[in-house]
């Protein structure tokens, strides 16, 4: 599972709530029913029924067992393993699904499907799931406090577009100073010295590092250390959700929070971020940093 951020671009904080909802995954059955979709399995799971068997351990009293019964359970050394062994006395058999059950609803509710029942709405085995889902839970800031930083040098999870600082802005109010090629506001100078020298720090230690695979990435993805520079000192995110409703993503965000993207798709959503979601906004609508968890 994967945690990963995502920015709401939004008229009102009130509104947050309602962007998000056509994206819930249906893991708990509380999605909202205009978001979902039915998947209707019973033809995959009909032909299987009809064609298909399954292997079953005959045991000395007549009974059929599934290999993977918890009768032949044995320890295992790993941690969170199941290991099954079947005594080599007993006879394994090929039993073909509709000698095993007699209708095709018992073969549905068996275990190794295990459907409970029908679908009600639609008298069909299957599932209710949103196409569109992208997350199961979410909350402003999460693992990712604070992550906006604003002209007053304070730090929030939420604020007005105008009041956010943006690397990428052509020209910066009032007296500048020049930190390893980038320009920043004095004010805001405390804010982002350290950040860029840890920054700094990191793409110099991975360089003169002995891993060629995390060399190869780095330069991959950021190009040179001032590609790198850039990209933590700016605002982006791996998803944005738009006043208009549309979730835009460079891939899809998969386990442990890896998406499936490229170096190349992610360096060209990360570095295009200010141009395309920032640079016309209205600045009176609000940019929310959203923790969300799929």
């Amino acid at each position: 599972m994967s945690h990963f951020t995502v920015a709401v671009i939004t008229p009102s904080l009130h509104d947050l709530e309602r962007l998000l909802a056509p994206f819930q995954e249906n893991n708990m059955g509380d999605c909202p029913q205009e978001y979902l979709e039915f998947f209707d399995v019973e033809e995959e799971y009909q032909r299987s029924y009809e064609s298909e068997s399954a292997e079953y351990v005959e045991m000395e009293d007549g009974r059929l067992l599934s290999p993977y019964h918890a009768i032949f359970r044995v320890p295992s050394a790993q941690l969170m393993t199941l290991k099954h062994e079947v005594p080599a006395h007993l006879r394994r058999v090929q039993i073909p699904h509709r000698e095993k059950y007699s209708t095709f609803d018992e073969y549905m509710i068996q275990d190794v499907v295990g459907y409970s029942s029908r679908d009600e709405k639609t008298g069909r085995w299957g599932y209710w799931e949103n196409p569109n889902a992208t997350w199961d839970e979410w909350q402003v800031g999460g693992r990712w406090p604070n992550m906006l930083l604003l002209h007053s040098g304070e730090r929030a999870n939420a604020a007005p577009i105008k009041d956010i600082f943006f690397i990428e802005q052509e020209q910066c109010e009032g007296v500048t100073v020049e930190i390893q090629g980038i320009t920043i506001p004095v004010a805001l100078a405390p804010q982002l010295e350290s950040c860029i020298a840890e920054a700094s720090q990191e793409w110099d230690t991975v360089m003169e590092g002995e891993h060629s695979s995390e060399i190869a990435y780095y330069i991959h993805r950021y190009v040179n250390k001032q590609g790198f520079l850039r990209d933590v000192l700016s605002i982006n995110t791996y998803a944005v959700l738009t006043p208009d409703g549309v979730w835009h993503t460079p891939g899809e965000m998969g386990r442990f929070g890896i998406g499936s993207e490229s170096p190349e798709e992610a360096r060209e959503f990360s570095t295009s971020f200010y141009a395309t979601f920032i640079q016309n906004a209205d600045p009176e609508h609000f940019l929310v940093i959203v923790d969300c968890h799929i």
